[in-house]
């Protein structure tokens, strides 16, 4: 019987999950060109006039999608080394329960987004399927082993095959993604997707994505509502601190998302420095306080914080939703300040 996955050990002992390639780059920004988009994300915070909103706010984009899907986080733990599909799948899971908590009208629709049905073991389980995204590697991969892909691919078929499944039975196409499974990973390894699975998937696309730098550029993407993931080699203490706080440690190649982002003054003067708040796809990996400095909110089990220097070392993607990149007006959950 094989060993059960140890996705903190395998990280630690050299498991490549997140590949650094710059043609890999290079494609993502000529997709998002050729779809009219703009690959800067501080272009595109100056052109919806909401560059600065996050600055010296405590940002807990968390909270919009809990509220949308209680439960939801940490979802289930990786086995094997897909991490960018689970980085990605929280960026737009993200994006999405910020688009539901608005309750704006799509730009080119009109249309508010309702929520989607979703079975209470597909919510438990993450409410997107990671899967349905990894499938897309082979592509870049080919037929290599189950393990390791970019950040930059991910964004580029989130955003034109692949799409957004939900996690749930389709018997119409005899697969059930309901729970993430091993098995279901494997579906299309050596091969692309069938026609009819990518043309499901482009009916529920991110509309576009775009890189960002530094957190001045995460922090804003964040408060206007829209998720970010990123591929580093940085590794991450397993404690808390009493603040929610951990400090980095080794190497990983891996990928994340970012869920949230602190610069209050009381926290720049604790710390030195703002922090950022990171979501793992390890389940409840790590310990110790939850609780956010000065506030009754807490952050979800698989999450901590760290000082946002960091990104200096981190490749970061911002996910639109289908309404694009305007400024959503989100709801403070009672903290002073948190957008």
């Amino acid at each position: 019987m094989a060993a059960e996955f140890n996705p903190k050990k395998a990280y630690e002992d050299g498991l490549v999950g997140a590949r650094h390639d710059p043609r890999a780059a290079e494609e993502f920004e000529d997709s998002i060109i050729r779809a009219g988009g703009n690959p800067d994300g501080g272009a595109v915070a100056h052109q919806w006039e909401w560059a600065g909103i996050g600055k010296d706010k405590l940002t807990a984009t968390w909270m919009h999608v809990e509220s949308q899907f209680p439960g939801c986080w940490p979802g289930p733990a990786q086995q094997v080394g897909d991490c960018v599909s689970h980085g990605c799948k929280n960026a737009s899971l993200t994006t999405l329960g910020c688009e539901l908590t608005a309750e704006q009208p799509d730009e080119v629709t009109g249309k508010i987004e309702g929520r989607p049905e979703v079975p209470a073991e597909g919510i438990k389980q993450g409410v997107l399927s990671t899967e349905a995204i990894y499938w897309w590697r082979y592509e870049r991969m080919g037929s290599r082993s189950m393990d390791g892909w970019t950040c930059p691919d991910a964004a580029k078929h989130v955003t034109t095959n692949a799409g957004l499944w939900l996690r749930k039975d389709y018997p119409e196409f005899g697969f059930d993604l309901t729970k993430y499974s091993a098995g279901n990973i494997r579906k299309y390894l050596g091969r692309n997707p069938p026609d009819s699975v990518r043309d499901f998937g482009r009916q529920h696309l991110i509309r576009t994505a775009t890189k960002v730098s530094g957190f001045e550029q995460v922090r804003d993407f964040l408060a206007a509502g829209y998720g970010v993931f990123f591929c580093s080699g940085v590794g991450w203490e397993s404690t808390r601190n009493e603040d929610g706080v951990s400090s980095p440690r080794g190497s990983w190649a891996h990928s994340q998302s970012l869920i949230g982002s602190d610069q209050r003054p009381e926290v720049v003067r604790k710390y030195g420095e703002p922090l950022i708040c990171i979501l793992n796809s390890w389940a409840r990996w790590n310990r110790g306080p939850r609780k956010v400095l000065g506030t009754n909110l807490e952050i979800p089990h698989g999450a901590y914080w760290t000082k946002a220097s960091i990104l200096s070392r981190c490749s970061c993607i911002a996910l639109s939703s289908v309404a694009g990149w305007p400024r959503r007006k989100l709801p403070t959950y009672g903290a002073e300040g948190n957008l």
